[in-house]
């Protein structure tokens, strides 16, 4: 799918996918790629020739991608958005943001993954409004007394002061430019919510809440003489809610308020590709990562439902074990002993997800990988290589992989033997909403039985 917006040439595809493009959209003098600085070296995209013809390749990574100033990429899922969005919130996996502005559709409560794009949207935005200039109105005063200034009001003067004979008092009017206004109520409103966001997350800090809060108490100053409205009377201002339009002059507050108004209203925010709500920095995700926390985070909530005498540990970092070991008497092929390169770093088996019970048994651990599998290919040589030589140092005698399901057979599948290791597939369906519950219980009641754990709860039915 191809779409021309001016001079921008906005192209689709899915994850892994190849894409013709033009040279001339991503090719310089000198035959060199332009690619947006934010996504170069990142492998969010590869060159490759393929078939006669140099073609780019989408990896893992989905989202919104501005190659340069003249082609955007969208980069669709396997899995549906919504399917996404669950998957993101409940890792708390971080995205990679990029400069490039495209809309968020705004959906479902404000979780803190939510919370967290728009704290740093919202501070950008409300900086760009500092530096345009706060949007200010002309607001009328009235005052009587013997000192008038701005306009004399004569009806009222004549009525309450020259008939009664008092002739040095008069009743007068006249405006004020000011910055408490709807607009500006609003956005105080949403700074105070992402302030609340901030401190509650003091618990247990993340990397740059405290640069945060530095920069909202300085924009709270420049909003001192903004009023506050506990009520969220703002929310009845026609200009607030983008019903009317904003002077030309302030139009700069159009994406700021829509920010706003999200934020006040706790509404959540949907990964689509689409959407008109709010128009947040790009955001691209990382599948692989995803997909592989979603897989440990989901069993690990198995586990505890279902009090599994296990506890399911991320082998990236806890349940990780030295790969060598460097036995008692060394090895001397020709006489003389070897010395053992493990005795200096010994490396490191780290499966994606590690079973152990609290005696430090492991029944089971599992490689989780993100890449198609087929009924008619056997899963990637280098990714069973990987799970076989892991189920032997942990002295397992079978592995098992774990792959989204994209077509073929569900579930549980059984590769073949290496040697005295029995190699597993589980290919996981997250192909739609309303089936993802149910699909992670049959996951969790098939990892449960391989490690030899009682069932508690009865399996599903599907």
């Amino acid at each position: 799918m191809t779409e021309l917006t001016s001079d921008v040439r906005v192209m689709e595809c899915a994850e892994y996918e190849h894409i013709d493009v033009d040279p001339s959209l991503w090719f310089g003098e000198g035959h060199r790629a332009i690619f947006n600085s934010e996504i170069n070296g990142k492998d969010v995209l590869r060159v490759n020739f393929s078939g006669g013809v140099l073609r780019l390749q989408a990896t893992s990574f989905v989202g919104v991608i501005p190659i340069n100033d003249r082609l955007v990429l969208r980069v669709k899922p396997r899995v549906p958005l919504s399917n996404l969005t669950r998957m993101v919130i409940e890792t708390g996996h971080s995205v990679l943001a990029l400069s490039a502005f495209r809309d968020y559709a705004g959906r479902g409560t404000a979780d803190d993954w939510a919370m967290d794009r728009y704290t740093d949207a919202l501070l950008d935005y409300v900086d760009e409004v500092l530096d345009a200039g706060l949007l200010r109105i002309y607001e009328q005063w009235e005052d009587e007394g013997h000192f008038p200034h701005g306009r004399i009001d004569f009806a009222p003067t004549i009525q309450r002061f020259t008939a009664r004979g008092i002739p040095n008092k008069a009743a007068f009017s006249w405006f004020e430019r000011t910055v408490d206004t709807a607009a500006n109520r609003c956005i105080k409103a949403a700074m105070e919510v992402i302030y609340d966001h901030l401190m509650k997350a003091k618990k247990k800090p993340r990397k740059g809440d405290q640069g945060r809060l530095r920069r909202l108490a300085g924009q709270f100053a420049a909003f001192e003489e903004v009023g506050s409205d506990p009520d969220y009377r703002f929310l009845d201002d026609s200009k607030v809610l983008g019903l009317a339009p904003l002077p030309d002059s302030r139009s700069y507050y159009r994406p700021v308020l829509d920010l706003s108004v999200l934020i006040v209203r706790g509404v959540g925010i949907a990964l689509d590709l689409g959407g008109e709500d709010v128009q947040m920095g790009s955001l691209l995700i990382n599948t692989n990562e995803l997909f592989e926390k979603f897989v440990r985070v989901s069993l690990a909530k198995q586990a505890r439902a279902n009090r599994w005498p296990v506890d399911v540990l991320d082998g990236n970092t806890e349940g990780r074990v030295d790969l060598y070991d460097v036995p008692d008497e060394l090895p001397a092929p020709f006489g003389t002993p070897l010395p053992a390169m493990a005795s200096r770093d010994a490396g490191k088996a780290q499966p994606d997800v590690v079973l152990r019970t609290a005696d430090g048994t492991v029944p089971l651990i599992a490689e989780v990988k993100n890449t198609i599998t087929s009924d008619k290919a056997l899963p990637d040589r280098g990714h069973v290589e990987q799970a076989v030589t892991y189920a032997l140092r942990y002295g397992l005698g079978f592995t098992l992989l774990i792959h989204p399901w994209s077509k073929g057979v569900k579930g549980l599948v059984y590769v073949g033997r290496v040697r005295s290791i029995d190699v597993y597939d589980y290919r996981l369906d997250l192909s739609s909403e309303d089936g993802v519950d149910k699909a992670l219980a049959d996951m969790a009641e098939t990892v449960a039985g391989l490690a030899g754990i009682a069932p508690i709860q009865p399996p599903t039915v599907g």
